[in-house]
């Protein structure tokens, strides 16, 4: 199993299985961000999400796959990818600023095309920021990098840069906030300035109030881990607490490695089962990722963490088996319920 080689061929694939595309809205550079509604008619609808990092392609071909092999009465919604720019990698996002995508071997070609085309706001060491056209473009992460005065001309503005091999791998999409803040598309899901692929999501959940999210994403080490939300009822919170149980078990049972002991993912996590952990949104700050939007506002969500040391059939398996098991948990908990949509 590979990962899809571009926005378009994944498009292709969902198409070629028979599936009607729901056009969401579009990116910057009019790519279609599309929903894929499978499943029955019995409501609460589930939803599932992944692709938000353009690295994290794993989660993005599981998506896809359970499109299909998902056997459930609930309506069942899908957005396979959410960062189609960056699905299509550094040289894809360089000709949207350029008259064409460049030919890219290495970061050092990244840095001598920035210099030659862009306007450079900051350069220090191996990290060169510049800005061409519309967009700008770095060599490095500037996520949780500090900033200084040259971020005023990137406020309100996408930057890629190179999640990997730049011109064959993807670029991963940071956002600008009016404030300064540098961002990731898993953000804004609560504020009214926000990027048009999470005014997509947005409004998706707020048609389908759904009482499931599952949000597929990757993390760079070797083990699988998930987070979980603290819910608003009772009730909510059993059923989370009853999921995420019976989900580590699949993956324990399938022989994926789980997080050691002594592994927390950051100070705003706190620990729960092995390889389970509660996430306190109001602690890390950033504005409300996919999850804690919908935690916060519909039902159960959890973001789901495979490790991208991990072979790619391997990790989409293991997202795959988990998703699984947590449509069969919550499909137990609607057991008998007569809610199904005329």
């Amino acid at each position: 199993m590979q990962p899809f080689a571009s926005y378009a061929d994944l498009l292709t694939c969902i198409q070629d299985n028979g599936h009607t595309l729901q056009i969401l809205g579009r990116a910057p550079d009019g790519q279609p961000i599309v929903a894929v509604k499978s499943g029955g008619d019995k409501t609460p609808a589930i939803f599932i999400s992944a692709g938000s990092h353009a690295t994290e392609q794993a989660g993005v071909s599981a998506a896809c796959a359970l499109i299909d092999e998902i056997e459930t009465e609930h309506q069942l919604y899908t957005i396979p990818n959410r960062d189609p720019i960056g699905m299509n990698g550094l040289a894809y996002a360089l000709g949207l600023s350029l008259d064409e995508a460049p030919n890219l071997g290495s970061l050092d070609d990244v840095a001598l095309l920035l210099k030659k085309h862009g306007e450079v706001l900051y350069e220090e060491g191996d990290t060169v920021v510049a800005l061409i056209g519309e967009y700008g473009y770095a060599t490095s992460n500037l996520y949780n990098h500090p900033v200084g005065d040259w971020i005023e001309a990137l406020k309100g503005r996408r930057l890629y840069f190179p999640a990997s091999n730049p011109g064959v791998e993807r670029a991963y999409t940071l956002v600008i906030d009016p404030t300064g803040e540098v961002l990731h598309l898993n953000r804004f899901h609560d504020t009214s300035w926000a990027p048009v692929e999470s005014r997509c999501t947005r409004d998706l959940m707020a048609a389908i109030q759904p009482g499931l999210t599952l949000d597929l994403h990757e993390h760079g080490g070797d083990f699988f881990w998930f987070s979980a939300r603290h819910q608003r009822t009772p009730s909510d919170q059993q059923w989370e607490e009853t999921m995420a149980s019976e989900m580590i078990g699949e993956v324990a049972a399938s022989g994926a490695p789980l997080a050691p002991d002594n592994y927390l993912p950051g100070s705003f996590f706190t620990k729960g089962l092995r390889s389970v952990f509660w996430l306190n949104p109001q602690q890390r700050g950033e504005g409300l990722n996919l999850a804690d939007f919908a935690a916060h506002t519909y039902g159960l969500a959890f973001t789901i963490e495979t490790g991208m040391e991990l072979p790619f059939a391997e990790r989409v398996h293991t997202a795959k088996i988990v998703v699984q098991k947590a449509v069969e948990v919550f499909a137990r908990r609607h057991a008998g319920c007569s809610s199904a949509t005329p």
